[in-house]
């Protein structure tokens, strides 16, 4: 893997990448969550994570905790095809793709560096701020 830097985030930012390898794990392994955005990712780009931030416990509270947003969001799209999705913070995320949300007025909000980044992965599928 080669590593990815991160000199032009601060401290805040740099998190993104905690969520992103509890995905991209529980993954791999075929359990709670299917992110294979997240996967590419993260064996493409690994950064250093510190020791508790790479928690099997942890991946699986971010793995559990997207499975839940995701079928929230599922639930609120089938109610209502106008509807529209703020996925504030969205750091690294790939809900938009993972639900199933091809015309959904949506739109990824975060740190400005954070969506440059975003933009790295991800072609325009929806509006980014």
């Amino acid at each position: 893997m080669k590593g990815l830097t991160c000199d032009n985030m601060d401290h805040v930012n740099k998190t993104l990448y905690i969520p992103l390898y509890g995905k991209a794990k529980v993954s791999q392994m075929g359990i709670i969550l299917e992110d294979r955005t997240a996967e590419k990712i993260w064996a493409e780009n690994a950064v250093q994570l510190g020791r508790k931030s790479k928690s099997k416990w942890l991946a699986y509270f971010m793995a559990m905790r997207a499975r839940v947003f995701d079928e929230w969001v599922r639930k609120l799209i089938a109610m209502d095809s106008e509807v529209l999705v703020l996925h504030i913070e969205c750091g690294l995320d790939s809900r938009v793709h993972r639900v199933g949300a091809s015309g959904v007025l949506w739109y990824d909000l975060d740190f400005p560096e954070v969506i440059a980044r975003r933009r790295r992965y991800y072609r325009k599928c929806c509006s980014e701020y």
